[in-house]
């Protein structure tokens, strides 16, 4: 029986394909930055808009995180 050889090459299809994600859920983080952040110019109502939005977007982050934890938990487990 032949020894298995190490996976050290990503094909190029996926290559691609994990950039193209990389770069989308960078640009969306830009977007919700951009859109949270408060500017000294901004009237007083505005910047307590701004602060509800970074609100809900840490209350999003907490509810798709034992998600997400548990998505990685599966992949591991289906990778052994």
């Amino acid at each position: 029986m032949e020894p298995k050889q190490p996976r050290s090459e990503v094909p190029a299809e996926k290559s691609s394909a994990t950039k193209a994600l990389t770069d989308r859920a960078a640009e969306t983080y830009q977007w919700w930055d951009n859109l949270a952040t408060i500017n000294a110019e901004d009237p007083f109502l505005v910047g307590a808009v701004k602060i509800g939005v970074r609100l809900l977007g840490v209350v999003i982050l907490l509810a798709l995180s034992p998600v997400i934890l548990l998505g990685i938990i599966i992949a591991f487990l289906a990778v052994l």
